[in-house]
């Protein structure tokens, strides 16, 4: 029983340690698909209506590795190279601050990174190619990770890119907007309700097997514990059974007692004799027995004795049918003369036996016995010899 509460025990601190582990991943897996948007703040001077056009939105996504922080400055494009992956590309700023707007593709985003860095841009702007809209992608950016990067759709790029080709001085604020990803998002709520409810379902199953395999097997140690005290108490009823007397050499003996209950024997006690030999009182034999087969002294089971009696009581036909053959052959093949002396020597043996049949009684009469079944054998192996010899 103790074995298997610490397998359940294991099993438990397991199945917790599993559930830790799946919501640390998902944990860990969310973390990462965290994305966090920028707010674009552009304008430029419009010299067909003398006017400066502004426009605001959180159309921009940071990079992976770029640092959470607001920049702004004059938009100036590569000098050469659109997309900013050659070795020698440089940029020309009239004045300082100034972000660098590079188109994406040919290329990583690091290199291209690096080369505005390179020229002392305070940001650098990565818009997407052509074809995508205004669909952003998540950049990752490792080796360039100390300036602010993030990455605009292509036709806001674009757009930005013609008036600055056009001679417009386009100035652009970025502002840290708000975190999204599948850990905000209505999808990877449900995602992660059905995840949770699924891994509870599962381990309440997982312990409920375990209960009921544990009720199960409790019911047959149960029946299995009824069964053997059933076939316990028949046994006991089996045993001797006596009444103390005054000349009974147990009785006041201090070498003598009961092992049970440590108190010795007294005139008039009734006691239970074990197939060993051992005595003890009834009342304290009887409840240990039931729950412990066996002799306090000397561990002999009284299961033993029963099961060595039915095995005994089977083959015990047919060693008299043998002995009878065995006779009337003897007969047959002998003379007259040894038939006689058969006979005598029959008659003789008949006569001891006789004789120590009926001492028999005068020797077992000398004990009180309260045991019916133990006090009946005796009589029932008597009168089988008596019937054989006649």
């Amino acid at each position: 029983m103790k074995a298997m509460l610490g397998a359940m025990h294991g099993h438990g601190h397991s199945s917790i340690w599993l559930t830790v582990l799946i919501f640390q991943y998902c944990f860990q897996q969310s973390a990462s698909l965290i994305y966090w948007t920028a707010y674009v703040d552009f304008r430029y001077f419009d010299r067909g209506s003398n006017e400066t056009v502004r426009s605001v939105c959180e159309c921009g996504v940071f990079g992976v590795h770029s640092p959470l922080e607001s920049a702004s400055g004059l938009i100036v494009l590569p000098n050469q190279d659109p997309l900013g992956c050659s070795g020698n590309t440089t940029f020309t700023a009239s004045h300082q601050p100034w972000i660098a707007l590079i188109q994406k593709g040919n290329c990583t985003y690091s290199r291209k990174i690096k080369a505005a860095q390179r020229e002392g841009a305070s940001a650098v702007v990565i818009y997407n190619i052509d074809g995508t809209g205004n669909d952003t992608n998540l950049m990752s950016h490792s080796d360039a990770d100390d300036i602010v990067a993030i990455m605009l759709g292509n036709i806001l790029g674009t757009e930005i890119s013609k008036l600055t080709k056009n001679g417009s001085d386009v100035y652009m604020a970025i502002a840290v907007a708000n975190a999204h990803g599948l850990w905000f998002s209505a999808t990877w709520a449900y995602a992660l309700s059905f995840t949770f409810i699924g891994i509870t379902a599962i381990t309440l199953f997982y312990f409920a097997f375990l209960l009921i395999k544990r009720m199960y097997r409790n019911r047959q140690l149960r029946m299995q514990q009824r069964e053997m005290k059933k076939v316990t108490g028949n046994a006991i009823v089996k045993l001797e059974v006596r009444t103390l007397r005054t000349g009974d050499p147990e009785v006041g003996s201090e070498d003598v007692s009961c092992v049970v209950c440590t108190d010795s024997f007294t005139h008039g006690e009734k006691v239970t004799v074990l197939p060993c030999r051992h005595l003890y009182h009834k009342k304290c034999i009887e409840p240990w027995l039931l729950e412990h087969p066996t002799c306090p002294m000397c561990k002999y089971n009284i299961l033993k004795s029963k099961i060595d009696e039915e095995s005994d009581e089977q083959p015990s036909s047919s060693p008299s049918n043998n002995v009878f053959s065995l006779a009337t052959v003897t007969v047959t093949e002998t003379s007259a003369d040894q038939q006689n002396s058969n006979i005598q020597t029959a008659e003789t043996a008949l006569g001891h036996s006789s004789d120590s049949v009926r001492c028999d009684p005068d020797i077992q009469t000398q004990y009180i016995y309260e045991n019916q079944a133990f006090e009946e054998e005796p009589e029932i192996t008597v009168q089988q010899d008596i019937n054989s010899q006649d």
